[in-house]
């Protein structure tokens, strides 16, 4: 039962690694592998929030709270920059309206 476990485990991780574009070790454990996966799962995210934060050039008044990355919450009634794709899905969904560069 441990040995088909680690089969589907395996699989499983090897499926990741391979949407996430990583050269995988046959020798590597199902332990080594999901350590490795997970990394280069961090890496992206990290990559992606860059990115994302780099093409922030559109201020947005936020009519209800939204997480323009993962792990950032920003309140309705703030006012943030975001990419313009996301600026003008936020306007469709009525999340938020143009905005302006707050005053400091």
């Amino acid at each position: 039962m441990a040995d088909e476990n680690n089969l589907e485990a395996r699989k499983v991780l090897l499926g990741q690694a391979k949407a996430l574009g990583m050269e995988v070790d046959g020798r590597w454990s199902v332990d080594t592998l999901a350590e490795k996966v997970q990394e280069a799962q961090e890496s992206k995210r990290d990559a992606d929030i860059a990115a994302i934060k780099a093409a922030s050039d559109t201020w947005v008044y936020l009519l209800r709270d939204a997480f323009p990355v993962e792990d950032e919450k920003h309140l309705a009634g703030e006012t943030i920059k975001v990419p313009a794709d996301m600026a003008d899905r936020w306007y469709e969904a009525g999340v938020a309206r143009p905005g302006k560069e707050p005053a400091e």
